[in-house]
């Protein structure tokens, strides 16, 4: 009998010697594990996502894997975490966005820097629990403006949103 297209893949899966699977595809630039997958038109889909379809059943709406061999204490996280390949079914958990957020932020608890080198003090934590750093903030803002501040096609999208401000308050 020919193996379905996830058996294919959830084959490939590599054990490494913490307990975590590996698939030997290239990550993507967040760190992910992924492949194209699906008839007839096949997507990009991330890995760790099908090794729980394999396993464990449909994702839900609204419901994301989450990694549960991440440490934030040994490891601070983002692109270069290494357990964000993992497709190990017995690492994985299926949670809620906001509850993987919230995971997420906790991270920043153990860094002693943002990911561009700047003291953790420099974080600032909105409204709605999300953290960054705000000297990456202002830099970011200041190098858009500088960009902008010299393109004619800047100023002129500036002063008809201007004009268009002053006439909608006229109006109302």
């Amino acid at each position: 009998m020919p193996a379905t297209q996830l058996e294919r893949i959830v084959s490939r899966f590599e054990v490494q010697p913490n307990g975590c699977w590996h698939h030997p595809s290239v990550p993507t630039a967040k760190g992910y594990a992924q492949t194209k997958y699906g008839w007839p038109v096949a997507k990009s889909t991330l890995i760790h996502r099908l090794s729980w379809m394999h396993y464990k059943g449909e994702i839900p709406d609204g419901m994301v894997i989450d990694h549960l061999c991440h440490n934030p204490a040994e490891c601070e996280g983002g692109n270069n975490c290494p357990h964000r390949r993992c497709v190990n079914p017995e690492h994985l958990a299926l949670v809620t966005e906001a509850e993987n957020s919230h995971k997420t932020v906790r991270v920043f608890e153990y860094r002693k820097q943002c990911v561009n080198g700047h003291d953790v003090e420099n974080v600032v934590q909105t409204s709605t629990g999300r953290k960054y750093c705000s000297v990456c903030n202002k830099l970011s803002k200041e190098e858009s403006y500088s960009r902008l501040k010299n393109d004619p096609d800047f100023k002129a999208r500036r002063a008809r949103n201007m004009r268009n401000l002053r006439a909608r308050k006229k109006v109302s």
